[in-house]
C-alpha cells in the first residue's frame, strides 16, 4: 500500500531519538520514530488490530509529522508517509476524528464556511467577549478556553480573499506572471501578512493572479483522509492550469510542499498524477520566490522598528523544501535589524497544523522549550514563514508571558520598503 513501501528498512539504530520532539517531550519509546514504525509493522503483521487498538492509533496520531527523523535516518526510511498511510488505514476501519471531521472535512474543504467563521471569530473580539476570558476568576474555570484562544492573533482583519479580487498588475510592465496560492491559516489568521506579501510583489514587477483554490489538502493527507486529499488536489491543479504562470507562490511552507508532491495526492502512477507533475517545477515558498526570481533590493529599505530579530525555521519549509537561507537573507537586508540565530531554530514548535488542538498537553510543552529559547536569546521580534508555526509561537510566548509579535520576513520587507505598515502586523 502507497507510504508503506520503506517500512522494513528501519534498522532501529536509535538516531531518531536524539531529534524527535514528541520523545524527548515524554522518553516514551512508543513516541519516537522507530517505536512507530515498529507498531505499524506489527499492525501490517496482523498483530494488533487497526479496528481495535485505541492506544495504538494514538500513539500513531501523536507523531506531528515534522520529519526531523527523516532528515537524520541513515536508512532514509520516510516514517511521515508511514504514519500518514497508518492513519489512513485507522480511518477506514474506523472513521475519521470527529475534529478532523468538522474541521478538516466540513470547514476547510468549504471555503465560504470559513469565510463565516471567521466572522464569527472576529466579532468574539470586537465585543469584548475575548477579554473577559481573561480576568482571574474566569481564567481559572475556563484554562482549556483560555489554552484555545492563546492561538488568536489580536486585531484580526476581514480575510485575504475578500480584498484581493482576481488578478493585480504592477504600475509598469510585468516581469513576471505568477499565481498566488492563498492557503487557509494565511487567508483568515495572516491576511496582513498575504496584503503586505502581494505589495512587495507588485512593487517588483509581479503580475499577480487569486485561482479561487481551496485548501491544499495537506491537513486532509496528515489526518489520514487520503480521498479528501485526492479531491482537493485535483480541484486546486485544475484551477491552476487553467492560466499560464510562471511560478505558482505561496506564503506558507505547507501548502508549497503539498502543491509540489500533488502527484503523490492524486496516485502518481495514474493519469493524472502525470499531468500535475507539471506543477511541481513552478511551484516556490515566498521567500525562495523573493531572494532568488525578485531579488532583494541593496537600498531604498529604512528600519522596521525592531533592533534584534530571531528566526524559526517551519518544518515543511527547511526539512520539506530545502529552504534555509532565503528568509535569513531577507531579514538581513533590513537596516537596523540584527539577525540572532535561534537555539534550535529547525526543531519543530509544536503547531503541526492542528496539533495544538488535538494534543494540547505535548504541544504545550514543545511550545513552552520554544518560547523559552527565544525569550533567553533576548530579541523583540520573531520571525517565521508558516501562519500555523505563527499561531503556535504567538500562543506559546503569551502563555510564557514573553508576548511578542510574530511577522514573515517578506511582510517585514514590505515595511521596510514603506509598502505597508508593521510588517503585516493586524
Amino acid at each position: 500500500m502507497q507510504g508503506y513501501g520503506d517500512i522494513y528498512r528501519c534498522t532501529r539504530c536509535g538516531f531518531c531519538q536524539s531529534v524527535c520532539p514528541t520523545y524527548l517531550h515524554s522518553l516514551d519509546e512508543a513516541q519516537v520514530a522507530r517505536g512507530r514504525v515498529h507498531l505499524t509493522r506489527l499492525l501490517l503483521e496482523g498483530k494488533y488490530d487497526f479496528t481495535k487498538d485505541r492506544e495504538v492509533a494514538g500513539k500513531v496520531d501523536a507523531c506531528l509529522l515534522c520529519g526531523a527523523c527523516v532528515a537524520a535516518c541513515p536508512a532514509e526510511v520516510r516514517t511521515d508517509d508511514i504514519m500518514v498511510a497508518a492513519r489512513s488505514d485507522f480511518a477506514a476501519n474506523r472513521g475519521l476524528r470527529l475534529f478532523h471531521r468538522l474541521v478538516y472535512g466540513g470547514l476547510l474543504s468549504r471555503q465560504e464556511r470559513l469565510a463565516r467563521v471567521s466572522a464569527l471569530l472576529r466579532l468574539y473580539e470586537r465585543t469584548g467577549a475575548r477579554g473577559l476570558l481573561y480576568g482571574k476568576t474566569l481564567r481559572r474555570a475556563l484554562s482549556r478556553l483560555v489554552y484555545f484562544d492563546s492561538f488568536l492573533p489580536g486585531g484580526l482583519s476581514r480575510p485575504a480573499r475578500a480584498g484581493l479580487g482576481q488578478a493585480l498588475r504592477p504600475a509598469g510592465k510585468p516581469r513576471i506572471k505568477v499565481a498566488y496560492f492563498l492557503g487557509c491559516a494565511s487567508n483568515v489568521f495572516w491576511a496582513p501578512t498575504v496584503r503586505a506579501s502581494v505589495a512587495y510583489l507588485l512593487s517588483r514587477g509581479a503580475e499577480v493572479s487569486f485561482p479561487p483554490t481551496g485548501c491544499c489538502g495537506e491537513p486532509h493527507r496528515g489526518a489520514g483522509d487520503l480521498e479528501g486529499a485526492r479531491a482537493l488536489g485535483l480541484g486546486n491543479s485544475g484551477l491552476i492550469f487553467r492560466g499560464e504562470f510562471e511560478a505558482i507562490v505561496t506564503d506558507c511552507p505547507t501548502c508549497a510542499r503539498a502543491l509540489r508532491r500533488y502527484d503523490w495526492f492524486v496516485g502518481a502512477d495514474s493519469r493524472e498524477g502525470e499531468r500535475v507533475r507539471g506543477l511541481a517545477g513552478k511551484v516556490m515558498e515566498l521567500n525562495s520566490f523573493v531572494a532568488e526570481r525578485l531579488g532583494i533590493p541593496a537600498g531604498g529599505l529604512r528600519p522596521v522598528g525592531h533592533g534584534r530579530v530571531t528566526y524559526h525555521d517551519p518544518c515543511h519549509a527547511v526539512r520539506g523544501l530545502g529552504v534555509r537561507e532565503a528568509p535569513r537573507a531577507i531579514l538581513s537586508a533590513i537596516p537596523g535589524l540584527g539577525l540572532a540565530e535561534l537555539d534550535g531554530a529547525d526543531s519543530c514548535c509544536g503547531g503541526a497544523g492542528a496539533y495544538g488542538f488535538t494534543h494540547p498537553a505535548m504541544s504545550g510543552r514543545i511550545a513552552a522549550g520554544k518560547a523559552a529559547r527565544i525569550a533567553r536569546g533576548g530579541a523583540d521580534l520573531v520571525s517565521t514563514s508558516c501562519p500555523a508555526c505563527a499561531l503556535q509561537l504567538g500562543a506559546g510566548l503569551k502563555r510564557a508571558g514573553h508576548p511578542l509579535p510574530v511577522r514573515h520576513p517578506v511582510g517585514l520587507l514590505a515595511a521596510s520598503a514603506g509598502l505597508c505598515p508593521g510588517g503585516g502586523e493586524p
